[in-house]
């Protein structure tokens, strides 16, 4: 593996002129490839420290075009001082695409959903490209797993997976499907409206126990179901605010967080924020130090 210290990562792909880019230390991009030719951008940080015994807890992520240096910058600040923060230094896998700058919204609908949502949503723009994921989680099961452990220094029993809005209803539906797949499971905003019906019917129906204790965060914002007082503009469109009712972040967080504690009782220790003054978009934000913590340290 080469020298940590190294590692350099591109923030930015657009066009500018030689030497303009920020660079950010301790991180790489690479594509790699799946099955039937099809390939995702995966995005590498590893904290240039010792290891430690065992290696590194590892972070998967999701919307790693989006999410991955505010996921890192994060880590690296509050990883100074794990004894004050609670969050030590940990290797982050993030998962995206090579194109479609943060969202590549088509590979991301494929990706993530078993289908098209089951709510009659007016204001969705309706996509072809529904109902990949299980090819999704067959790729990062049997191809990103393998590769990362072989390549970094991680430790197979501590790992978690991150994902803000549609890829905080993956991961819920990972934990439903494939509940020892990681440690803690770390879903922000999750938009179970998606699949709400099938992820309630999943739980109904588990009764296998875990080889060991799970880990599950959920959190959704004050304001994910009325408009804020600051979204004038959108409070005035009827249509919307009837959306977002529609859609029950904050019932159907907190429905499937019952649920999930209900089905699994000590297998799973759960915890579900309702963030004060959050919104869908400052929710990944405000959340993260308190998800970092939760997801490795047990006394959260």
């Amino acid at each position: 593996m080469a020298d940590n210290k190294t590692r350099r990562f591109h923030a930015f792909d657009r066009a500018r002129p030689p030497g303009s880019s920020l660079m950010v230390p301790d991180c790489e991009r690479f594509p790699l490839p799946g099955a039937g030719g099809r390939r995702h951008e995966i995005f590498v940080h590893v904290p240039a420290v010792e290891v430690p015994p065992g290696g590194f807890p590892v972070l998967y992520l999701l919307d790693a075009n989006a999410d991955f240096l505010l996921v890192v910058e994060t880590l690296r600040r509050l990883s100074r001082r794990p004894k004050a923060s609670g969050i030590h230094p940990m290797v982050v896998v993030g998962i995206g695409y090579s194109e479609g700058g943060d969202y590549d919204l088509d590979r991301r609908y494929e990706d993530f959903t078993r289908g098209p949502p089951e709510i009659d949503d007016a204001g969705w723009q309706a996509s072809v490209c529904y109902g990949g994921q299980a090819a999704f989680i067959d790729f990062v099961e049997n191809r990103l797993k393998p590769f990362i452990r072989s390549t970094f220094p991680v430790r197979e029993d501590q790992s978690a997976l991150l994902g803000h809005s549609l890829a905080g209803y993956l991961v819920l539906d990972w934990l439903c499907q494939r509940p020892q797949s990681f440690q803690a499971f770390l879903a922000v905003s999750p938009s179970i409206w998606w699949g709400r019906e099938a992820l309630l019917g999943q739980l109904a129906e588990r009764k296998a126990a875990f080889d060991a204790p799970r880990r599950a965060y959920l959190t959704v914002g004050q304001w994910e179901e009325e408009p804020a007082p600051w979204q004038v503009d959108l409070a005035a469109n009827a249509s919307y605010v009837s959306l977002r009712r529609r859609r029950a972040m904050i019932g159907n967080v907190q429905t499937f967080s019952e649920q999930l504690a209900k089905t699994y009782g000590d297998g799973v220790t759960v915890r579900c924020d309702i963030e004060e003054g959050g919104e869908h978009s400052s929710s990944l934000v405000t959340c993260l130090p308190r998800a970092l913590r939760f997801a490795f340290f047990e006394g959260d």
